[in-house]
């Protein structure tokens, strides 16, 4: 890279990762050499998020193009395989499921790509959103809103109902990240004030996690455990348990 780096993503078998950032490519990485395997060359302004599909065959990358470009890893064609549009401004998130695909926009709109049927379904917000993830079941949407008290927002994906609202934390200037736990009980969020902060996601009752020095800006569950990864801008990690 040449510029900076805001987002990865790890295959299944933890052989290689995808990075991507300012240089309006993502760069396939060996894990074992540190060797780039493959770039994906293709738009045209700074990449915001990549992320695989279930099946790591598909790898999607999200940019400030205003497009979400999706890309075939079995195949070495250097065209992708699909582009979404329709956004108004810059995709900073995507998320994917079996038939599925979740974006959040600075346009205030969280949007659902179905595969099966090629429709397209919009929430809007109305702030720019820096994060939007499925549930691990499924049936739920959760989105981070820049503005709105810097508000954290749970919505039902069927019907565009909010169901919860979390705030508390420092959402002003960064592309925070939130996410839910592995068992969709706890939803978590990075913030501005250098902390963690974690929810009950029925009741809101609210905890934070002190280890960090400055901004907080990203924030993954582990799969199957009671474990939380966090970074920040102070260029550390951390890893919580509880």
């Amino acid at each position: 890279h040449g510029y900076e780096v805001v987002d990865c993503c790890l295959s299944a078998d933890n052989s290689s990762f995808v990075s991507c950032g300012g240089d309006r490519a993502a760069f396939m990485w060996d894990v074992s050499t540190g060797r780039v395997l493959r770039r994906f060359e293709g738009h045209t302004q700074r990449i915001n998020a990549v992320t695989y599909n279930a099946e790591d065959s598909v790898l999607l990358t999200a940019s400030y193009d205003q497009t979400v470009r999706c890309w075939d890893m079995r195949s070495r064609n250097r065209d992708p395989i699909q582009i979404l549009g329709g956004f108004k401004d810059s995709v900073t998130s995507v998320d994917t499921s079996k038939q599925e695909i979740v974006t959040g926009s600075v346009d205030g709109h969280v949007r659902v790509h179905d595969l099966r049927t090629g429709q397209c379904h919009a929430d809007r917000l109305g702030y720019p959103v820096t994060s939007a993830s499925l549930s691990n079941d499924g049936n739920c949407l959760l989105a981070s809103c820049l503005g709105l008290g810097g508000a954290v927002v749970l919505i039902e994906k069927a019907t565009g109902e909010k169901l919860n609202t979390y705030t508390g934390h420092a959402h002003k200037q960064y592309g925070l990240q939130s996410c839910l736990t592995h068992d969709d009980a706890s939803v978590a969020s990075g913030s501005e004030d250098g902390k963690v902060y974690v929810w009950d996601l029925v009741t809101g009752d609210q905890a934070t996690l002190n280890g960090h020095t400055r901004s907080v800006v990203g924030v993954a569950p582990h799969p199957k455990e009671s474990l939380l990864i966090s970074c920040s801008n102070d260029r550390t990690a951390v890893l919580w348990g509880r």
